[in-house]
């Protein structure tokens, strides 16, 4: 897993992306970058949820969930993770 802060060439738009690489023929993930804007390096659970999606994890649109699509409706609940 790479983890970089772009200074430019990055939408504005996110918070973070995650980029997954994966192995043509098994499908499992063999590489991963993580791209997280300076000014939200800091804020809480944007690293973890990017982890998560490094490691194959969808959203979870359930309230407090780490893999909450929203920041801001997001939280540290991990119940029903998948891939």
């Amino acid at each position: 897993i790479i983890i970089t802060l772009p200074e430019v060439g990055f939408a504005d738009s996110h918070m973070a992306s995650t980029r997954i690489y994966t192995d043509k023929e098994t499908g499992e993930i063999v590489k991963a970058k993580i791209y997280i804007l300076p000014k939200n390096a800091r804020k809480d659970r944007v690293l973890e949820h990017e982890l998560g999606h490094a490691l194959g994890w969808m959203h979870h649109r359930q309230k407090f969930h780490i893999m909450h699509p929203n920041w801001h409706q997001g939280g540290y609940d991990h119940s029903g993770i998948r891939k």
